[in-house]
């Protein structure tokens, strides 16, 4: 983590990119998440300065070159990833969505700060089986409930420190793989 944080410090995302990437083909893009991603965030947050915004740009690009060469065109997505509004990032359900493609199943990513509204018409016209919505700020219970009657076909997991009974990344995405009665 140290040859990245110090990338990040000179600025470098590009330098950042290759880490992760390295380390994504090696291990996984959740151990890789687990042990260099989640860290080297935390380790940076705050108010943005310029190291950590080339931390975050060299983990984006690096998930991002992961998911095109894993995708596979044809396959239906089963499950929707977004950020929830207000949250400025989506670096999360982004590892989430390789972490899912990397056991074969496909996700649409609807990115962050994404309003109820438009995340709820989403979910109208491409029907998914599972909705992940990721919060690290803090939620009240009773939007994921106004979702989730919304939606009740749907199996709506609200993840990230944010919500009340946080779920991780892991266990979201363990729930995303588990078959559901009708095959999703």
């Amino acid at each position: 983590m140290r040859g990245m944080l110090a990338a990040a410090a000179r600025v470098d995302d590009l330098a950042v990119a290759r880490l992760i990437g390295d380390a994504l083909e090696v291990d996984g893009t959740l151990p890789t998440w687990q042990r260099l991603c989640a860290p080297a965030l935390a380790a940076t947050a705050g108010p943005p300065t310029a190291s950590a915004l080339a931390l975050a740009a060299g983990i984006r690009q690096a998930l991002d070159d992961r998911l095109v060469r894993l995708a596979r065109p044809g396959r239906r997505p089963t499950v929707m990833l977004a950020s929830a509004p207000g949250e400025p990032g989506d670096l999360p359900p982004s590892a989430l969505a390789a972490i899912l493609l990397e056991h074969g199943v496909e996700s649409w990513r609807l990115g962050a700060d994404l309003p109820w509204a438009a995340l709820s018409a989403a979910v109208d016209r491409a029907g998914p089986a599972r909705l992940v919505v990721w919060s690290a700020g803090v939620r009240p219970a009773t939007e994921a409930a106004a979702l989730q009657a919304r939606h009740p076909a749907v199996t709506l997991i609200p993840a990230g420190p944010g919500w009340p009974h946080a779920i991780t990344l892991a266990e979201a995405a363990s729930i995303c793989l588990t078959p559901t009665r009708t095959g999703h």
